[in-house]
């Protein structure tokens, strides 16, 4: 009797044990975050960039027990914040705004792969948008060709307003111009809303970027659609010709996702990404994805690495075709 209660007081205690890791590690995990989380930047306020982050944190409030802040560094076309973030405890606490530009094409022009997606832990693709070229109301070109055939006869006599040099509105405009063989005049700045109050301020006759970016101001009609990088023509401004259609066969897209710092633990890593799903079905995230024009591309961390190697062999390819590669 001895020896079988002594049995039955080990299973009891060994119940006991697992049942108590069965609750701890729940307890734990709602342990993160413990504080505030920031979300960096890499441009200025008002730019795409910008009202991204600050609407995906808004719709964040109801998937995590505590606030996302935005905190924007700007500078050397969004890898500021990069290597910025790449400093910060790996605890989930801090985490990174990402797109083609700072998180694929400016590291490798500038030969800084520390500052390269690689080195960060994706969390999640979220959305993507169009680049859009704009045109002022009273442009004397009313299409591609037109402007084409006027920049072909007076060189660096275009100026293009768009964000830094690395970024994907760059891009646009860096592909377009070899391959309508022209040369323009690209006026870089540090985010889509500086570019635009340039353009609005008649220091530029053709602006780059998003609609987000945009559409305010082409409904006050203080800026036209003259083309669009995509491989069809949008049903935002069906109207209006894709560059491919003109005979350039540039094709961009801006997605933009949310990175956290080298060794993050998998399980904070997994709880932000689902945080963010959640927060793509709130109704604050949903009109500000109409008010946008743009499209939910979520991808979680494993799906989101693999796009980013096939973006980044795709962007090597245009960039040392271009010869943009610093030595």
């Amino acid at each position: 009797m001895r020896k079988q209660a002594v049995v039955q007081m080990k299973c009891a205690f060994a119940v006991a044990l697992v049942a108590g890791i069965a609750f701890a590690a729940p307890a734990a995990a709602q342990k993160f975050p413990t504080r505030p989380i920031t979300f960096v930047v890499g441009f200025g306020a008002g730019g795409g960039a910008d009202v991204f982050a600050r609407a995906i944190s808004e719709a964040a409030k109801t998937a995590l027990p505590q606030p996302i802040a935005v905190e924007n560094r700007p500078g050397a076309g969004g890898t500021a914040a990069n290597a910025y973030v790449a400093g910060r405890p790996a605890d989930g606490h801090t985490i990174l705004f990402g797109h083609a530009g700072s998180s694929v094409i400016t590291p490798i022009i500038t030969n800084q792969p520390t500052l390269k997606w690689d080195n960060f832990q994706p969390v999640a693709r979220i959305h993507a948008e169009e680049e859009w070229l704009m045109v002022h109301p009273d442009s004397p070109w009313k299409s591609v060709k037109d402007l084409v055939a006027y920049a072909k006869k007076n060189p660096k006599k275009v100026r293009v307003a768009g964000s830094a040099i690395g970024g994907i509105d760059s891009f646009v405009i860096l592909s377009w111009e070899k391959a309508a063989g022209i040369d323009v005049e690209y006026i870089p700045h540090e985010g889509g809303g500086p570019a635009i109050l340039a353009f609005l301020g008649r220091n530029a006759e053709v602006v780059v970027g998003n609609v987000s970016e945009f559409f305010q101001h082409v409904e006050a009609k203080k800026m036209v659609p003259l083309a669009v990088a995509s491989e069809k023509r949008s049903p935002i401004f069906p109207n209006v010709p894709t560059l491919k259609e003109s005979g350039a066969d540039v094709v961009m897209v801006q997605w933009r996702s949310v990175f956290a710092p080298k060794d993050t633990p998998s399980d904070r890593v997994g709880a932000l990404a689902q945080a963010f799903r959640k927060a793509m079905e709130a109704e604050s995230w949903k009109t500000f994805n109409r008010n946008a024009k743009a499209v939910d591309v979520y991808l979680g961390p494993a799906e989101f690495q693999k796009f980013l190697a096939a973006e980044e062999q795709r962007f090597t390819k245009i960039i040392d075709e271009l010869g943009l590669r610093k030595k």
